[in-house]
């Protein structure tokens, strides 16, 4: 049930970052060539929010891919090495044990 539960919670922030990005960019999309005002316009202030938003959200997916791929590559390489190691017990000696 647990794992369950995280599962849903790792797609409900996936579709929330999805939701973010999508709608950052819609938004300078649409309110690219506006009427400016000038200094202190709030469609400029919101737009340089929204390039943060998707400048931060795609550090931080860049981010995860990378430590997850550094991950991945390190497990495979100690798995490789470990095959080539060999263990020493009395099973691979076959030692009979017998009283």
């Amino acid at each position: 049930m647990m794992k369950r539960n995280t599962r849903i919670q790792a797609v409900l922030i996936a579709f929330a970052v999805l939701f973010i990005m999508l709608s950052s960019a819609l938004y300078i999309a649409v309110e690219a060539d506006h009427d400016c005002t000038g200094q202190d316009c709030p469609i400029c202030e919101q737009i340089h929010v929204c390039e943060n938003n998707l400048k931060n959200v795609s550090l931080a997916v860049c981010t995860v891919a990378f430590a997850a791929e550094l991950q991945y590559i390190l497990c495979r390489k100690i798995s490789d090495c470990t095959d080539f190691v060999q263990s020493h017990t009395l099973v691979t000696f076959k030692v009979k044990l017998s009283n």
